[in-house]
């Protein structure tokens, strides 16, 4: 009886933890590229194509921030990001790490894209 309540255990703490897995890759985005973001995409890091839009009909004003809620099906840590900016330029950060970091602020200053992380 003992040895099967701790079988049951680990495997509610193992459940539990990968559901906790899915949640630990939402982040707070924000913008300190001296632009209007129009359109942030994302993708795995490992990907040739981006994913559809996640911003919508809304536009991501240079100082404001937003929280994303980021559920990817598969276990994967590192992630690209790109956006277009009103003129239509398109900004990439490679490599930011969803399983590590809660905020990803963004920088742009005319022609390198850098980012901080907390």
């Amino acid at each position: 009886m003992k040895k099967q309540f701790l079988l049951l255990s680990a495997a509610l703490i193992f459940f539990v933890s990968m559901s906790t897995f899915a949640q630990v890759q939402d982040f707070t985005l924000v913008n300190k590229t001296g632009v209007t973001i129009h359109h942030v995409y994302i993708t795995q890091h490992d990907s040739d194509t981006w994913g559809e839009d996640i911003l919508g009909k809304d536009v991501f004003m240079d100082g404001d921030e937003t929280d994303v809620s980021f559920h990817p099906i598969e276990d994967v840590c590192l992630w690209d990001l790109k956006i277009d900016d009103a003129d239509g330029n398109a900004i990439q950060w490679s490599s930011i790490d969803l399983c590590k970091w809660v905020t990803v602020t963004l920088h742009w200053d005319g022609s390198k894209a850098t980012a901080t992380f907390d």
